[in-house]
């Protein structure tokens, strides 16, 4: 797999934070351990924008299926209105 160089710049909190977690974690180079956290950050990522477009779905669907019964309500009438003429 081709890879890329990324520099990135921390504060020293945080830089021993990700030193003392990559061997309590055990992985074997910060790298690989920051490389498995952005995995992780783009696939929830991934998954609140499918929830997102799913729930759009889903409430676009309901409107919809109110429209369609409420057409299916006023054929009976539209059908007697229609003979009267």
């Amino acid at each position: 797999m081709k890879t890329k160089t990324i520099t990135v710049k921390l504060e020293d909190e945080l830089a021993n934070a990700v030193e003392r977690m990559q061997k309590e974690a055990g992985f074997h180079s910060k790298s690989e351990m920051i490389r498995e956290g952005l995995r992780v950050l783009i696939a929830r990522e991934r998954h609140r924008k499918l929830t997102e477009n799913l729930t759009r779905y889903l409430r676009d669907r309901e409107a919809l299926d109110e429209a369609a019964q409420e057409v299916e309500e006023r054929i009976p009438s539209t059908e007697e209105a229609l003979k009267r003429s």
